[in-house]
């Protein structure tokens, strides 16, 4: 393996440093997009019985006791429970919007890793063939083993680069699914919690 990536030069190690990247957030974003760290549906029906109880207090205690992006919505719903309810709209808005921000946060990264490692990997076997033509110029054409093994080397950052890349945009896709699926989620939590905060819902 290590013969494989020296082979390929130094493109090959800005790969390697894209392919690590692209783990790190791999693994950060499947942590911090677990269901119970986002939405946790045993929080916010607690939340939403304390409200029903009349116990606002409480209500807000446990969004503060459990720091979780719906719990942190349904905490800007309690403390502004008093506006009329298209401003309570309006701040819900604009507080979903830097949850999802947060819940965005490093995929972004996946996406352009999944962009260039491709295109990394074909600079470096430009580069590597330019290599075999030079060798080409000054012992001909007669060596057949080593213009193989030339073009063999020069073909290694193509390959490492797809297998960087498609990982990457498999893992993009799921997450950007992901925080879409909770997004919608938390719409409808929140406007169930909005109609219940204002006596429309029982």
């Amino acid at each position: 393996m290590l013969e494989f990536i020296q082979q390929g030069g130094s493109v090959m190690y800005i790969l390697l440093a894209l392919s690590v990247l692209s783990l790190t957030i791999v693994f950060e974003r499947a942590w911090s997009l677990r269901r119970s760290v986002v939405i946790p549906l045993k929080d916010v029906q607690q939340i939403e019985k304390s409200v029903r109880d009349g116990d606002v207090k409480q209500a807000m205690t446990t969004c503060q006791t459990h720091n979780t992006a719906m719990s942190r919505i349904l905490w800007v719903a309690l403390a502004n429970r008093g506006v009329r309810r298209s401003v309570m709209k309006e701040i819900l808005e604009e507080s979903g919007r830097q949850e999802v921000a947060h819940l965005d946060r490093f995929i972004g990264v996946l996406g352009v890793v999944a962009a260039i490692a491709p295109l990394l990997g074909l600079l470096g076997t430009v580069i590597g063939m330019i290599e075999v033509f030079q060798q080409i110029s000054l012992v001909g054409v007669g060596k057949a083993d080593v213009l193989a093994g030339g073009i063999s080397k020069a073909l290694n950052t193509t390959a490492f680069g797809l297998v960087v890349a498609i990982p990457s945009i498999v893992a993009y896709r799921f997450y950007e699914a992901r925080v879409d699926r909770f997004v919608v989620e938390i719409e409808q939590h929140a406007l169930r919690f909005v109609e219940l905060l204002k006596g429309e819902r029982a």
